[in-house]
């Protein structure tokens, strides 16, 4: 099993530039009745909160691990007595995951420090959780440990470089929001003076803004620069979790796409309707696993509101996935949702994480 490498797909320099354009092409767009009937106080709080950046850091004494039997490939080994190394030669060994949760933005296991190494650590990042992989063919425990251990230091020293350079960043956003809100302040009584001095009745333009085309880019750039904690939601009925839900939600993950998912999400003791409703909120789209099990329970369909609600001004958020269900019973339960574009299960895993990859390039 080929295990991710993290911290390298793109730059932390590139990451804190995108993340300050982002906070100056917003304020640049705040309007009047906003920033005259919020207190700056409470304004600059939340904006501060929206722009801060959350380095993770690893919660080692959750760590726990996992195990299966497993095929191992040994014909490179230089210990053992093979003659044909052309072929793959397998014997039984073990896979051992230690998984470490984490609290903080997932995001992070993505993004290259500007301090940093030519080996970073390979591990699996699902939800709030970080895996570390090992393969063995002996009982060597010692050994995983041992191995276990230094992938541990590995990622935290990655951590820690990142967080050098995000404290700095984090420590200058409550200055940099408070000039780009008296610029934009003193832009809005500019205007208003200088039609004020043109002396002719006002009208509002009550015309829609034509929305300029948005520009392609990376998928995980896009994810990084996003205020938005994750790239989709998946809401699914629990009786299709092991034929769809599960497997997608591994796969995109797999392809760098950050998933609410709820095995990777929720946590003993979390508050369910919080965390959906979090969940919900933080997510830049909606996956909605379409089935006679999701029309017949009461909590996906909720779940679908919720996502319905954040559709304004023709923005798309919902991806409709079909499971097992025609156009018609689609139809029966919602004639919005039957009119959408749809991908349907049956046409594999990778179809699916395909165009899922290919509506976040474009949304």
């Amino acid at each position: 099993m080929r295990i991710p490498l993290l911290f390298a797909e793109i730059g932390i320099f590139d990451v804190l530039q995108n993340r300050q354009a982002q906070m100056k092409q917003d304020i640049e767009t705040l309007s009047q009745g906003l920033l005259e009937g919020t207190p700056e106080v409470e304004l600059l709080r939340e904006l501060s909160s929206k722009y801060k950046l959350d380095v993770p850091v690893l919660i080692e004494e959750s760590a726990y691990t996992s195990h299966r039997e497993v095929d191992v490939d040994v014909s490179q080994d230089p210990m053992r007595m093979i003659f044909d190394r052309s072929e793959p030669f397998y014997i039984r060994g073990i896979e051992i995951v230690i998984s470490v949760p984490f609290k903080g933005d997932p995001n992070f296991f993505r993004i290259r420090p500007s301090t940093y190494n030519l080996n970073p650590p390979r591990a699996r990042v699902q939800g709030q959780e970080v895996s570390i992989v090992f393969t063995r063919t002996d009982a060597n425990a010692a050994a995983v440990k041992s191995e276990y251990e230094r992938a541990v230091r590995d990622i935290k020293q990655y951590l820690d470089w990142l967080r050098a350079s995000v404290e700095d960043f984090n420590s200058k956003i409550g200055p940099q929001l408070q000039t780009l809100l008296t610029q934009r302040r003193s832009k809005i009584t500019a205007d208003a003076a200088m039609i004020a001095e043109i002396g002719l009745p006002v009208r509002t333009n009550t015309s829609p803004t034509k929305k300029s085309t948005p520009r392609k880019t990376d998928a995980i750039q896009r994810s990084i620069a996003s205020v938005k904690k994750w790239d989709v939601f998946i809401s699914h009925a629990g009786e299709d979790k092991n034929a769809i839900a599960r497997p997608l939600a591994n796969a995109l993950t797999d392809a760098g796409i950050s998933v609410w998912y709820d095995e990777f999400s929720l946590r003993l003791g979390d508050s369910l309707r919080g965390s959906i409703d979090y969940g919900l909120a933080n997510s830049r789209f909606g996956i909605v696993v379409l089935s006679k099990n999701f029309f017949a329970k009461n909590w996906p369909t909720q779940e679908l509101n919720g996502l319905f609600s954040r559709e304004v001004n023709g923005t798309k958020i919902i991806l409709p996935v079909w499971h097992n269900i025609t156009a018609d019973e689609v139809r029966q339960f919602s004639p919005m949702l039957a009119d959408r574009v749809a991908v349907q299960s049956s046409d594999g895993i990778d179809k699916l994480v395909e165009e899922i990859s290919r509506a976040l390039e474009q949304g």
